[in-house]
Formats: structure tokens, sequence, C-alpha cells
């Protein structure tokens, strides 16, 4: 698997998020269905509008950490308000980050990879940020994306 490992400073997002479950097998119901509903809404392209600082795409961020409720939002890198929107700062962190291309079941299948296949052998460990699935071209049929994983070196 290609990846890069880049450090970022905290950046603030703004979008839309539902909750996610602790069983993760649920949320693969729960995440199509919300880029179902934002596609058809038109959240999707007033997001797009309102993107105008690196990360340039549009991103779902799953923000699963112990001190709050999990969430996942589709969301765009922005200094831009909007009361229609939700505002998140995603942490400063290193990340290791993974390019794909093909539908957007296969971004599912890219992290599975990671987390099963990469992460026990890489020298790495998940660190306490989100992750965050970066759509470079959104066509569900042709999607190029990025998966954005926050990690650590491990201690030996």
């Amino acid at each position: 698997m290609n990846y890069r490992i880049e450090t970022k400073e905290a950046f603030r997002i703004i979008g839309v998020s539902a909750p996610l479950d602790k069983e993760i097998e649920s949320n693969f119901m729960v995440v199509p269905k919300m880029w179902q509903e934002a596609s058809v809404n038109g959240t999707i392209q007033k997001l797009a509008g309102m993107m105008d600082t690196p990360l340039m795409g549009l991103l779902g961020v799953s923000a699963c950490n112990d001190e709050e409720q999990w969430k996942y939002f589709i969301a765009v890198s922005s200094t831009k308000t909007s009361n229609e929107f939700e505002e998140y700062t995603v942490p400063a962190s290193t990340w290791a980050i993974f390019s794909g291309t093909g539908t957007n079941q296969s971004i599912q299948e890219l992290e599975q990879r990671i987390i099963k296949e990469w992460l026990p052998t890489s020298g790495y460990e998940y660190a306490n940020a989100p992750d965050i699935e970066v759509y470079l071209n959104p066509d569900p049929q042709n999607a190029q994306y990025e998966v954005w994983i926050p990690v650590a070196k491990k201690k030996a």
C-alpha cells in the first residue's frame, strides 16, 4: 500500500454531522445514507462553494474520541461561517495518508486494509484524532480519494 506521512496543524471544518455508534458495523449503514441525503438536498453543493483552505476536497470526518459523542461529518475545510453548518476543529496531528481510486465502496475496503494489514506492522499506532476521507473527485463510479489516519510512532 502506497502512503505518505504528513504532519499538519489544526484546521477548521464546517459541515453537517450525525452521531456514530460505538458498534462500528452499524455505521456502514448510517454514513452512506447521510451522503445520499446530502447529495440530494443540495448540502454538498453548498459546502463545495464554501471550501477555501487546504484540505481541498469534500471531507468525511470520523470524530471518535473518548471525551465526546462520536460523530461523522460531511464537511469542507473553510474559514467561512454559516448558521446552516456545524463547525469542528481537527487537532494538529501526524497522518498516514493513503490514496485510492474506484467506487465509493472501495474506500471502505481500503480503510479496513489499512487497519488490518498496514497498521499492525507499520511501527505506528492510532493517535487521538479523527479519521478523514478526502474526496478529490466525488464521482461515485470513478472516485479519487485519500484516507488520512492519525498516527504516532509506537513506543518501544
